[in-house]
């Protein structure tokens, strides 16, 4: 299975679409998962006919609304994926995932440690933000592995990070 992750959009939508395009048609993605600011902008991705699964921001008003949770843990494949806005929002449920999503810095970046994959793609606010460059994710699920690469704008690879699956190990 092969997944987008972006987030900081904050209304940016022509942007998003354009990434969202060619997540499916450069890398075969299957389901997008949005880590908010801002909610809205994934429901427009959902209207649009993708695949996506979302959290709010904490600058979005569904981030107060109990009926909209903050964080979500999807199994994909046997492999465990926390996504919250912040980092802060994880709670036990979150940190026992075998990936963890978050955005918020605006600050791309993969780190592993141990068994576990922590990933921030970015941000899409606009070709450059906070001294950042714009930024998504994709990861892909094999049964062996666990690949994740933070892309450009244009697709290149910025950085990318590959594990074996802990059950491939076993």
């Amino acid at each position: 299975m092969i997944l987008g992750v972006m987030s900081d959009t904050h209304g940016r939508i022509a942007l998003m679409h354009r990434v969202a395009e060619q997540m499916v048609a450069k890398h075969g993605v299957e389901c997008i998962l949005h880590l908010g600011d801002d909610y809205a902008d994934a429901e427009i991705l959902r209207v649009s006919g993708y695949d996506v699964r979302a959290v709010p921001g904490l600058w979005c008003p569904e981030y107060n609304e109990r009926r909209v949770p903050r964080t979500l843990v999807v199994d994909v494949g046997g492999v465990s994926i926390a996504c919250a806005h912040s980092h802060e929002d994880w709670g036990p449920r979150e940190r026992s995932a075998d990936i963890l999503l978050c955005g918020h810095t605006h600050r791309a970046a993969i780190n592993r440690v141990g068994p576990k994959l922590y990933l921030n793609p970015g941000h899409l606010r606009g070709p450059l933000d906070r001294g950042q460059r714009a930024s998504y994710a994709v990861i892909e699920i094999t049964p062996e592995t666990i690949a994740v690469t933070i892309h450009e704008l244009d697709g290149a690879v910025r950085t990318a990070c590959t594990a074996r699956r802990r059950e491939a190990a076993s």
